[in-house]
């Protein structure tokens, strides 16, 4: 096999080299860095702001993870994740322990990632429990209202809204309030 060599257009290797590798010895080392600072804010200004990716939800079978064992569904909405990002996911076992589940009672089910509503989540999860994480009603293509932490009777079913995990995350007054206030309540409806 023969080595392909690849040139490049001189305006090219001049993007690559933009800052001088050697110092001229009247050059002072203070205008290279003013230079360097006035070209950053130079670029950042061309560049357009970060979009957040935009994530084609699925449609097809409702993936889920868990095996559901005591009909308990709980369902978030984290867009980025498959199922729940590792911090959330390891805060929402711990709940689950605490309430005497594990994940094998329960089945998790991402709607942040696949084109879903409650009733079709409900055809494939028959549940008696469903815990919504960062949920609006109209997110789940129901119409009940949003209020935090009373359970709402739907059918067979009992439902509830609570805020978002990551709100619960960290050693914050805000953080220790959302989770004492959701353990108060799951104390109450899991009679613990």
């Amino acid at each position: 096999m023969q080595d392909q060599k690849t040139i490049l257009p001189a305006s090219v290797l001049v993007s690559l080299y933009k800052d001088t590798l050697v110092l001229p010895d009247g050059e002072k080392k203070t205008e290279i860095i003013q230079n360097k600072e006035q070209n950053a804010a130079a670029n950042a200004k061309m560049v357009p702001p970060a979009e957040t990716p935009k994530i084609k939800k699925s449609i097809g079978p409702l993936k889920h993870l868990g095996d559901h064992h005591k009909k308990i569904l709980v369902i978030v909405n984290d867009p980025l994740s498959v199922y729940l990002n590792e911090a959330d996911f390891i805060l929402l076992t711990s709940i689950l322990n605490a309430c005497k589940l594990t994940i094998a009672d329960i089945a998790l089910v991402n709607i942040g990632n696949q084109e879903t509503g409650l009733h079709q989540i409900l055809e494939t999860l028959p549940s008696t429990l469903i815990m919504c994480f960062d949920i609006a009603s109209t997110d789940l293509k129901i119409k009940l209202p949003n209020t935090l932490y009373k359970v709402n009777e739907l059918g067979e079913s009992r439902l509830f809204f609570s805020k978002a995990l990551s709100t619960m995350q960290g050693t914050g007054a805000e953080a220790k309030q959302e989770k004492g206030t959701l353990w108060i309540f799951l104390k109450k409806l899991f009679q613990l």
